[in-house]
C-alpha cells in the first residue's frame, strides 16, 4: 500500500499492477522480502546485517509513532474546541509513523479566514497547559518557559508539541516556485487529525497540481465546492492587530521563520523548499 500510495508517475497505476510487478521482481531476485518489507536485492551486498537492521529500525519506529499518534490526537482534540480552528494535522516523520524516541509531534494548524493570529495565541495556551510544548531555538539555544536557556540536547524536545504550519484557508495553495516532488510528498503524507468543513479536501484540492508526481493521490480526488461565507469586519480588523503585535514581538528573534498574515512557517532550519505561502508577502491585500 505504501509503495502504492507514494509511486512516482504522472499516470494513476492500479495497486494490482503494483502488486504484479512487485511478484516480477520478487521472481528475478532483483528484490527481496522480509516481515512485509521489500528492499533492492542489491542492498544484501553493501553490508549483509544491513537491510535487516533497517527492516528491524521501521517496525521499532512505527511502535514509538504509535504512542505519539496518540498524544497527538489528544493535542488536536483540545486545540479543535477553538471555533475557528478548521483542521490539525500531524506532519513530517510522525506522518510517515517514522518517528524516533526523542524526536517532537509537529502540528500544522488551519484556521478560518483572517482569525489565524487570533487562534495561534489560544492554541499556544492550551497546548502550553496540557502538554509538553517544544520552545524556540534562538541562536543555537532553546528557551524554557521563564525564558532561560536550555541545553540543544535533542531529548529536550522528545514528545513535546511542535506547532510549526499556520495557514488560513485563505491560503490553503502551494505557489508556483513550490511546486515540486518535495513539496507533493509533504502534502501527500500529512495525516488531519481534527478535518471541519471538509477543510482537508479543499486543500487537496487547491493543490491537485500534485498529480503530476503522485498521480496515486490525487488521480481520483473530486473537486470540492467551497462556500464563501460573510466574516465579522471587527474581527479581521482584531487578526490583523493580533498578527502585528505577535510579529513585532517574534521579529527580533526571527531566524529561517516565514511570518505572513495568512500563514507562518516556523519549524527550525527551515530550506528555501518548505512549504511557503510566497503570495501571503501581500499580507495587507483586501480582506
Amino acid at each position: 500500500d505504501e509503495i502504492h500510495r507514494y509511486l512516482i508517475s504522472e499516470r494513476v497505476v492500479s495497486l494490482a499492477a503494483i502488486k504484479k510487478e512487485i511478484s516480477n521482481l520478487l521472481k528475478t531476485g532483483e528484490i527481496i522480502s522480509k516481515a512485509g518489507f521489500f528492499l533492492p536485492s542489491s542492498s544484501v551486498g553493501w553490508r549483509i546485517p544491513l537491510p535487516y537492521s533497517l527492516i528491524l529500525l521501521r517496525q521499532r519506529r512505527n511502535k514509538i509513532s504509535q504512542k505519539k499518534l496518540a498524544i497527538a490526537k489528544q493535542a488536536s482534540g483540545l486545540i479543535s474546541i477553538i471555533p475557528w480552528v478548521k483542521m490539525v494535522a500531524v506532519t513530517g516523520a510522525l506522518a510517515m509513523e517514522n518517528s524516533d524516541e526523542n524526536d517532537d509531534i509537529d502540528l500544522m494548524v488551519i484556521t478560518s479566514k483572517n482569525r489565524l493570529w487570533i487562534v495561534r495565541p489560544l492554541v499556544y495556551l492550551f497546548a502550553s497547559f496540557f502538554f509538553k510544548r517544544r520552545r524556540p531555538i534562538i541562536k543555537g539555544l532553546a528557551l524554557g518557559p521563564q525564558g532561560q536557556a536550555l541545553s540543544k540536547s535533542i531529548s529536550d524536545v522528545s514528545n513535546t508539541i511542535c506547532l510549526n504550519l499556520w495557514l488560513d484557508e485563505s491560503a490553503l495553495a502551494i505557489p508556483l516556485g513550490q511546486r515540486n516532488l518535495y513539496t507533493a510528498h509533504e502534502l501527500a503524507q500529512m495525516k488531519p487529525v481534527v478535518n471541519k468543513d471538509g477543510i482537508y479536501e479543499r486543500m487537496m484540492w487547491e493543490n491537485r497540481w500534485g498529480r503530476t508526481y503522485l498521480a496515486n493521490v490525487w488521480g481520483r480526488l473530486k473537486g470540492q465546492q467551497v462556500f464563501n461565507l460573510l466574516t465579522c469586519q471587527p474581527a479581521n480588523l482584531l487578526n490583523i492587530l493580533a498578527f502585528n503585535l505577535q510579529f513585532h514581538y517574534m521579529k527580533p528573534k526571527m531566524t529561517n521563520e516565514r511570518v505572513f498574515l495568512h500563514s507562518a512557517f516556523f519549524h527550525p532550519g527551515n530550506r528555501a523548499d518548505t512549504i511557503l505561502s510566497a503570495y501571503d508577502r501581500l499580507c495587507h491585500r483586501s480582506f
